[in-house]
């Protein structure tokens, strides 16, 4: 009877060991595939954010693919801003015309222009530490190729304001003449569509307190 209690007690030691070592053999495993998941997971990510951001430098290029001269409604061509270092300015745009035009105006000017589709483009250029001297954004972004979930620009206001230390003017580009409606919603400035020349002339001191221009040739 000792003996069969003592194999017993030993069988069932073996079997503990046993389903033990199996356990900690399954978390290690368990661990082992959470890691490599999270590694792919990963991999993943940085891939989407990669394609996207080739999809903001290829929507870049569209817009300016047409040649400065033919991107400006206007032909007039008689201001230059004043300075060593150019001005860096972060347009928000779907619209093709729109945006052509308003790049095409501020180029000439002698801006530093980037070029995006959606609100989440102008968050994410924001985000990765892309310094830029002013914003302007369209007010509406429901026509956007690439769908964005940020469909107006009081929105996109509200979450640029809360990146830790957003300080960079913005403007909103519309064809509404409700100035004092975006003003008091906290944008620095407000521009009715069409951008020309005399628009920026006349805002663009007003958030850009240290810009100046030149006078190049009255057409």
């Amino acid at each position: 009877m000792e003996f069969v209690v003592v194999g017993l007690g030993v069988f069932i030691i073996i079997c503990f060991c046993f389903i033990s070592d199996y356990v900690n053999k399954t978390k290690t495993q368990i661990e082992e595939l959470n890691k490599e998941i999270e590694r792919l997971n990963k991999e993943v990510e940085l891939r989407d954010v990669y394609k996207r951001e080739v999809e903001r430098i290829e929507f870049d290029k569209e817009v300016k693919s047409v040649g400065i001269e033919k991107m400006t409604i206007s032909k007039k061509h008689q201001y230059r801003v004043i300075g060593k270092k150019k001005p860096k300015i972060l347009i928000g745009d779907y619209n093709l015309q729109s945006v052509r035009n308003s790049c095409g105006v501020l180029m000439k000017m002698g801006f530093d222009v980037d070029v995006v589709e959606t609100a989440e483009d102008v968050i994410e250029r924001v985000k990765s530490f892309m310094r830029y001297d002013l914003i302007i954004t369209n007010n509406e972004y429901y026509g956007s190729k690439h769908k964005s979930k940020i469909t107006s620009s009081y929105q996109l206001l509200n979450k640029l304001k809360e990146l830790e230390d957003f300080n960079t003017p913005v403007i909103v580009l519309t064809i509404s003449d409700e100035r004092e409606k975006f003003i008091s919603s906290g944008f620095n400035e407000h521009i009715q569509k069409i951008l020309d020349e005399e628009k920026v002339i006349e805002v663009f001191p007003k958030v850009l307190k240290r810009i100046k221009f030149e006078t190049i040739e009255k057409q």
